[in-house]
């Protein structure tokens, strides 16, 4: 793992172990490395690795087992999942949920027609 300057290092290791996810390195219901072993390994502080680990868990692509470590979740729809990004994204840029729901109701309506 080599961390840039671009991007908080708890996000650059949760997108790191989320492209070994997806490429298949970690198996679902296989373990990840503990967080401790990630800390030492890449020189951080632990708490970084758990923030890190933490949004991989809000991603939901691992669950953790409390005092055994996290877990590769199983696969899950990758549409859904893009879906449920592009909202994170949108909430994250300051959209309101009632403003999402209110563009998602015109799209369907205009669907629809």
């Amino acid at each position: 793992m080599e961390f840039s300057g671009k991007q908080p290092i708890f996000i650059q290791i949760a997108d790191y172990y989320e492209r070994m996810i997806r490429l298949g390195v970690y198996k679902p219901g296989s373990s990840l490395p503990s967080v401790r072993e990630v800390a030492i390994d890449e020189g951080i502080n632990p708490n970084t690795v758990a923030k890190a680990f933490q949004v991989l868990a809000d991603r939901e692509f691992v669950v953790s087992i409390p005092k055994k470590g996290y877990f590769v979740a199983e696969k899950h729809e990758d549409n859904f999942f893009r879906l449920k990004q592009i909202l994170i994204s949108l909430k994250k840029e300051g959209f309101s949920t009632e403003e999402i729901e209110e563009a998602l109701e015109e799209i369907g309506d205009k669907n629809h027609d």
